[in-house]
């Protein structure tokens, strides 16, 4: 009987697929429809009583949730001279809260089955509430414990000695150094050391926490299998006794003014590569250039297919590896960077800064043609999608999104404005932002073979610097 049965269900579905054979036109192709603009994941944004915004994407194709917590502080935010306050206060959140010591944290999260961290976790819609309960703790209570920050500074320290090794630690510090000033915030952000952080105590953490780690100053990401009425029901119980208060106005962030292109050399005796940097001040993340900026950077430095990798890489050799022009958003309103870095073969730094900045004159000169443009928007607009095929990424991308100050709703509107850029206005965003007469150039390596090279390439003046943390 049950045989008889599934020869009827192959013969019924043999008929069906033969129907709809029948109708199809084979001498027709068949007619590719128009892409679909990319619209970013509906989402549900409500502020709690004490100030907590909390932002809700619902997907319920599957069994998970994510979750972030971003706290608008960063090492932006460390005071002069003790720098690394930030990364040691973010990292002793989890060193145990006013009612679990350290090891009953990390025995809490265990029982869970799933990580717990003060910015994140990603778990079961039925561990949602526990996992929230606990990472609240996190932020809200921690007790910086003396034994465990004096470890956290040993294995920092640690981490910075071994940061220091690599050899595009320098020459970087020096390009923001020299693009944002000396006092600047991001000329400080990698300034943390032994030293530095010798001088932060239990005191320090516990006064730039009561300062920035307020609700008022957090928005909560939640995406997944939820409904936003469960998660505000849930943050409220979580985090409404959060008291807020006023938080620190931001550190000047505000960058000096465009000098003439000068090269500054760092040595490194006896290195075979050099690492050089090059880069220049961009506007705002949400300025109104943005999206043409995004297309310089894309036909000038992506790889393959961009002016100046395929000028150093591809058709002379002289790089081995790097990204030479890419835009770099900072929290807005604070200007972006815009440039990049390649090692380059030690003999060959005179001849590939000279490369360099032909490629970059000619884009101001020169718009993009069509195939350059079409690969940019291609690589800008097609990636969309894939940014978000999954809750971790959708949360990661909103996190992205608050951490550089644009709106949340940027991405729904992104691929029209990038499809809507023209050549000539790629062509002067290039000349307005990355004119090769206002670079910052910084050359790490053998000063005894490059810089006689370098100084008869005439490129630009030549200035001798050291690491500027010393």
């Amino acid at each position: 009987m049950r045989r008889h049965l599934v020869v009827l269900a192959l013969a019924s579905f043999a008929q069906s697929q033969a129907a709809t054979a029948q109708q199809l036109d084979r001498t027709k192709r068949p007619v590719i429809t128009a892409d679909s603009p990319f619209v970013f994941p509906k989402m549900e944004t409500q502020q709690l009583a004490n100030g907590l915004r909390v932002v809700v994407i619902a997907n319920h194709s599957v069994p998970l949730v994510s979750v972030r917590a971003f706290v608008a502080v960063d090492s932006l935010d460390d005071p002069v001279g003790k720098e690394g306050l930030y990364v040691l206060t973010a990292g002793m959140l989890h060193e145990g809260t006013a009612t679990r010591t350290g090891a009953q944290v990390a025995s809490d999260i265990a029982m869970l089955g799933n990580s717990v961290t003060s910015s994140r976790f990603t778990t079961t819609p039925a561990n949602l509430a526990a996992s929230l309960e606990i990472l609240a703790d996190l932020l809200m209570h921690p007790t910086f414990p003396d034994s465990a920050l004096a470890r956290l500074k040993t294995t920092l320290a640690s981490r910075k000695q071994i940061e220091l090794q690599s050899p595009a630690t320098v020459p970087y510090r020096v390009l923001l150094k020299q693009l944002y000033g000396t006092t600047n915030p991001f000329s400080r952000i990698g300034l943390a050391s032994a030293a530095t952080m010798e001088t932060i105590g239990r005191d320090d953490l516990v006064r730039f926490h009561s300062a920035y780690y307020r609700p008022n100053n957090t928005t909560l990401i939640v995406v997944g299998d939820v409904h936003a009425t469960d998660v505000v029901a849930l943050a409220t119980k979580a985090f409404g006794s959060w008291e807020r208060a006023q938080v620190p106005e931001a550190l000047s962030r505000t960058a000096h003014g465009r000098p003439r292109t000068t090269l500054y050399l760092a040595d490194r005796p006896g290195a075979l590569q050099s690492y050089v940097f090059v880069g220049a001040l961009g506007p705002a993340r949400t300025s109104g250039d943005s999206e043409a900026l995004d297309i310089v950077a894309t036909v000038l430095g992506a790889s393959g297919g961009g002016r100046v990798y395929d000028a150093l890489h591809e058709r002379r050799r002289y790089m081995y590896s790097g990204t030479p022009v890419a835009m770099t958003w900072r929290p807005a309103p604070s200007p972006s960077t815009i440039g990049g870095s390649a090692a380059i073969a030690t003999t060959k730094t005179d001849s590939a800064l000279i490369q360099w900045m032909a490629e970059i004159r000619r884009t101001a000169q020169e718009p993009p043609t069509s195939e350059e443009m079409a690969r940019a928007r291609a690589a800008l607009v097609d990636a969309l999608p894939a940014g978000v095929e999954t809750d971790d990424l959708v949360a990661n991308r909103l996190m992205s999104m608050l951490q550089t100050g644009v709106p949340l709703d940027f991405y729904n509107s992104y691929s029209e404005r990038v499809l809507t850029v023209k050549p000539d206005a790629v062509r002067e965003a290039a000349a307005k932002y990355l004119d090769s007469s206002h670079l910052v150039i910084v050359v790490a390596g053998d000063r005894k073979t490059i810089e006689p090279l370098l100084r008869a390439a005439n490129i630009a003046p030549i200035v001798l610097v050291d690491d500027p943390s010393k």
